[in-house]
């Protein structure tokens, strides 16, 4: 979320209260940091009164009070900038001639598999790129599940699929199957969409064709590095080996 996008929706201005404004910028820090929202009623308030008391005085820190931090509180701000902001991609999303969209399917620290989609489109004359939505693949990550999944997405925010010219996705067979693949099943509906590589993928395949000198120094260099990835110590001895000899 950028300020700028976050300044245009309104959230800030449409409360003549000085105290509701300054609940909607923390509830946005606190986003932006990725903090949990009880450090504000826990840490930043009381610090705040404290240096709002020692700086302008008792009188000053009284009105600090006025400013609604609970959990609950920045925890519906944070939702509803986040809606808001997501409301107006996908606002300028519809009025774009064309767009493209570009998928990657993980698995978080709570094993569960994680779907997020971004967009790309026109928007006053220049490219945008924002990200669209994250959803659950709560049973399987297969490509006929993914493709329900961003339908439903597209039927509820009424995007125009002919207006999708271009899928961007990594290299499993799930999306970039030629016969069940998520881009695949793109195609059935949106012939004129062009598939590819993310361009983290893209460099990975190219690194496989590398020829002669070039390609054995870059397998020498993987081996480097997953050496020194492989545990605490040998990091620990890598980062001491550049300090003794002066390097970076």
């Amino acid at each position: 979320m950028t300020r700028q996008r976050l300044d245009s929706t309104g959230l800030f201005y449409k409360n003549t209260s000085n105290a509701v404004t300054a609940s909607y910028i923390v509830a946005y820090k606190v986003a932006q940091a990725k903090k949990p929202h009880t450090i504000v009623e826990q840490l930043m308030l009381p610090c705040a009164k404290e240096m709002v008391w020692l700086v302008l005085g008792e009188e000053a820190a009284r009105k600090r009070n006025d400013i609604s931090v609970s959990n609950d509180t920045i925890s519906r701000r944070i939702n509803e900038i986040s809606q808001n902001i997501n409301g107006q991609v996908v606002d300028e999303i519809r009025k774009s001639p064309l767009f493209a969209i570009q998928l990657d399917e993980l698995t978080d620290i709570a094993l569960c598999s994680q779907l997020l989609v971004f967009a790309q489109y026109m928007a006053e004359g220049d490219f945008n790129d924002e990200f669209l939505f994250c959803k659950t693949l709560d049973t399987t990550t297969e490509a006929q599940r993914v493709m329900e999944i961003v339908n439903k997405v597209f039927d509820v925010h009424s995007l125009d699929r002919e207006n999708l010219v271009g899928v961007t996705t990594e290299g499993a067979p799930a999306m970039r199957g030629s016969r069940s693949g998520f881009q695949k099943l793109v195609k059935q509906c949106a012939p004129m969409v062009t598939g590819g590589h993310c361009f983290i993928h893209r460099e990975a395949l190219a690194s496989k064709t590398l020829l002669g000198q070039l390609n054995a120094a870059f397998k020498g260099l993987v081996k480097v590095v997953n050496y020194n990835e492989s545990s605490a110590l040998n990091i620990r001895l890598f980062k001491r080996f550049w300090q003794d000899t002066g390097s970076d």
